[in-house]
């Protein structure tokens, strides 16, 4: 019997100390891995939410292309005055990823978060002066999913994954009630549906991270969008419901109106992209409690959903 336990405990000793070595290596492993697995998501493009500043209070319409601005619309369907609106950045947006790592598919979870001024400018247009003007800071949270594909082993972890397919983006501010429900985007040769929930289920919808959408210069595509506001402006509609696409202020921006002719959170319209290039840009579904435009003491109430596109001429 003595024999046996001088043979056993020893025996079990080892496998333990070994079992404990691999444990630790594993977990240790793991989380480099998921580190490694944070930096390549952090450097895709198909998480860039800066297009949806406006650099301030702008025309409820505007093009600003190769440095030049233009007006479309210079007055906006709800007021009889000029009304200017729009997000002013601050710096550079706040990230968290969180990774969850299945044999040789990872997915992450992107927690960004933005803030700035949401600035409104009120115009006389009998008297040609500024009736009122007021900058409300504003912070907004966005959601996105990203997934990951380890597709081949060398020296280097960071050369063995890349970023396969991505969700839509929505973002919100604070915990105001306003949602999209659905976008459409469609024309004679694309057609995009998107709807949520309020589980969020948009965010297990992925694009192709080598497929994007490709929206085509000067064709014309229709949007409609869906929208739930329990406590609406009074305002008929309670909204404002805008499509931001190209780059970002600066570079290449566009902004368009879509309007609700029958007040049934049912908003429609057109937009069309200029020669933008075959790089990526990225097109925005906004909405705006109108509150947070004619209230002076209402903070902005806004929700918005994003995905990148390209811009070619074919497929």
């Amino acid at each position: 019997m003595k024999k046996i336990s001088k043979v056993l405990i020893p025996g079990i000793l080892v496998v333990f100390l070994f079992w404990m070595g691999c444990e630790s290596t594993t977990s240790s492993d793991v989380d480099e891995l998921e580190s490694i697995l944070r930096e390549i998501v952090i450097a895709d493009s198909t998480i860039l939410i800066d297009g949806i500043g406006d650099e301030g209070a702008q025309t409820a319409e505007y093009d600003y292309e190769s440095g030049f601005a233009k007006a479309v619309l210079d007055t906006f369907p709800y007021d009889f005055r000029l009304v200017r609106f729009g997000r002013k950045l601050n710096g550079h947006p706040t990230r968290e990823v969180e990774i969850e790592i299945d044999g040789n598919m990872a997915e992450a979870l992107i927690t960004t978060t933005i803030t700035g001024n949401f600035i409104v400018i009120l115009r006389d247009t009998v008297n040609h002066t500024i009736a009122d003007s007021t900058s409300k800071p504003f912070t907004q949270v966005a959601k996105q999913k990203i997934r990951l594909r380890h597709f081949r082993n060398t020296s280097n972890p960071r050369h063995n994954w890349r970023v396969v397919a991505f969700s839509p983006i929505i973002a919100r501010t604070g915990d105001k009630l306003l949602e999209i429900t659905d976008v459409s985007i469609t024309s004679d040769s694309l057609s995009i549906t998107l709807a949520n929930d309020s589980e969020d289920s948009l965010l297990n919808h992925f694009f192709d991270r080598f497929e994007l959408p490709v929206f085509r210069p000067f064709k014309l595509y229709h949007v409609e969008l869906g929208v739930n506001n329990p406590d609406p402006f009074f305002y008929e509609p309670g909204e404002a419901a805008i499509v931001h696409y190209g780059i970002k202020r600066g570079i290449m921006k566009f902004r368009r109106v879509l309007h609700d002719d029958e007040n049934d959170d049912s908003f429609a319209g057109d937009f069309r992209v200029g020669r933008q290039g075959c790089r990526m840009r990225r097109v925005f579904f906004d909405v705006i409690d109108l509150a947070s435009i004619f209230d002076e003491d209402a903070p902005l109430n806004s929700t918005f959903w994003a995905f990148p596109y390209r811009a070619r001429r074919r497929h």
